[in-house]
């Protein structure tokens, strides 16, 4: 990209740009709610972090072992790493490293199975606190990208030696995780943009401007890009070009980034509904509602949509009809996404739980509380869970199942991911475009199945702005 190039772009930028404190100002955001939660939790569970502490081989961050046989509710942490700051981004686990970013604007390569630190890469950013959001990384081919929300930058970093390849910086923060299809990289940005660039490079190939700030992230299923916006609506476009093909009016912000499966359109909102829309046509199937804003990101697994809700619960569906196949109610906001393997659900709670549920009726098998929420979407890698938490902690725990993760979100590649997911297959078992195969025989998704997406925490200013502004 030449000096002139990178002029013109900042200068396009610019144009949309919403800067911090606008957005801010109007989503309301503040530290009073994470405080008075904070301040709620248990004697119990304060206990705990502090047994991990004591034992915790470094004060400032490093790893707990522990490899219980049967582990019982109160010793299932294989190890718990302490980033110090809050992790709200969703590990993505490939080749026996953990890659997670916490509040301290650092992305953390953790070995997956000691719990030790390989190397991190640092933004330079620190969070100031609040309502920020903390993208997930993607690993592709060798090559780790991600988005900063307070640097406004998406960055491409050697997976092996935590060295830059290559950064752009956007016309805002970042919000959304990024998803990487057939050689380009695609985010959403808070200036209300979506950016195509190219994976190995980082060079700008189209840029498509909706109304208002977009932090779901965008879905690439058969050469369509499927991402919702703060302004209400879900948009198709051309992932060749960022043509617009339709768009779907969901009345209020779209909160979760979508889920396709079935040539259907799956994705929640702040209107407190579960859309299934028609992925050709941009026309409603059905939807379902909560009773509460939906920003988790719905997973598909054997005709079933697994989402959470600002009501507290875990949904089961119908994929075809939207029926209630069963709920389970958890103590706080359910703002993380699913991930569905051994037939269990792994979900987290605000109520600082991370909760294993019966995949066929939802019951609990068990629940394991942090000291504080659970916003990050867990990952399931040969019978560990890698999750984070706003207690500063990447955990491995271990599930009791066998298997890994084996939804659509997580095969997929965002919101965590295991397997190092290849650039331009172009199809998967059925022929459909997807973001492809993996190293572990993990077959590519076409229309058939599709997700891409950003967690349940990255939907909270947009709840936030809804609750605020209206629409």
């Amino acid at each position: 990209m030449t000096e002139g190039d990178d002029a013109n772009r900042r200068t396009r930028a610019d144009r949309s740009r919403i800067d911090r404190r606008t957005v801010l100002r109007t989503a309301g955001v503040g530290l009073v709610g994470t405080a008075a939660h904070s301040s709620a939790a248990s004697a119990a569970v304060r206990t705990r972090r502090a047994t991990i502490q004591e034992t915790s081989e470094s004060e400032e961050e490093g790893p707990v072992s522990g490899e219980p046989d049967e582990p019982s509710d109160d010793d299932r942490v294989r190890w718990a790493f302490d980033t110090g700051r809050d992790v709200r981004s969703s590990p993505t686990v490939v080749d026996g490293t953990a890659y997670a970013v916490s509040g301290d604007g650092v992305l953390y390569t953790i070995d997956a199975e000691s719990g030790e630190q390989e190397w991190t890469f640092d933004t330079g950013v620190v969070r100031s606190g609040g309502d920020v959001l903390y993208p997930t990384p993607a690993v592709v081919d060798g090559t780790v990208y991600v988005g900063s929300d307070e640097a406004s930058t998406v960055y491409a970093i050697d997976a092996a030696s935590g060295e830059q390849r290559w950064s752009y910086e956007a016309g805002s923060k970042v919000l959304s995780s990024p998803s990487v299809v057939d050689g380009t990289v695609y985010v959403g940005c808070n200036d209300a943009t979506v950016y195509a660039l190219t994976a190995d490079g980082g060079d700008e190939v189209w840029m498509y401007e909706a109304e208002r700030p977009i932090s779901a992230s965008p879905t690439v299923v058969d050469g369509t890009v499927y991402v919702g916006s703060w302004d209400g609506y879900v948009y198709a476009l051309t992932a060749a070009g960022g043509d617009e093909v339709w768009r779907y009016e969901v009345t209020s912000s779209v909160a979760s980034s979508a889920t396709v499966a079935e040539e259907t359109v799956y994705v929640g909102g702040a209107d407190t509904r579960v859309h299934a829309i028609d992925a050709n046509a941009g026309e409603e199937r059905w939807t379902f509602d909560t009773g509460g804003v939906v920003g988790s990101t719905p997973t598909v697994a054997d005709g079933t949509v697994y989402v959470g809700s600002d009501d507290g619960t875990v949904y089961a569906l119908g994929a075809d009809s939207g029926e209630t196949a069963w709920t389970h109610e958890t103590d706080g906001e359910v703002r993380s996404s699913p991930t569905v393997a051994d037939d269990t659900v792994l979900v987290g709670s605000d109520d600082g739980t991370v909760y294993a549920l019966a995949a066929d009726s939802g019951d609990e098998r068990w629940a394991y509380e942090t000291d504080d929420r659970v916003d990050s979407s867990p990952t399931v890698v040969d019978g560990t869970v890698y999750v984070g938490g706003w207690d500063g902690h990447v955990y491995a725990l271990e599930a009791g199942l066998e298997g890994s993760s084996d939804g659509s979100r997580v095969l997929l590649g965002t919101l965590g991911h295991h397997g190092d997911l290849e650039w331009g297959t172009g199809g998967g078992a059925d022929g459909g475009g997807g973001t492809g195969g993996s190293d572990d025989g993990v077959p590519g998704f076409g229309i058939g199945a599709g997700l891409a997406g950003v967690g349940g925490a990255a939907s909270l200013l947009a709840r936030r702005l809804e609750r605020t502004a209206g629409d």
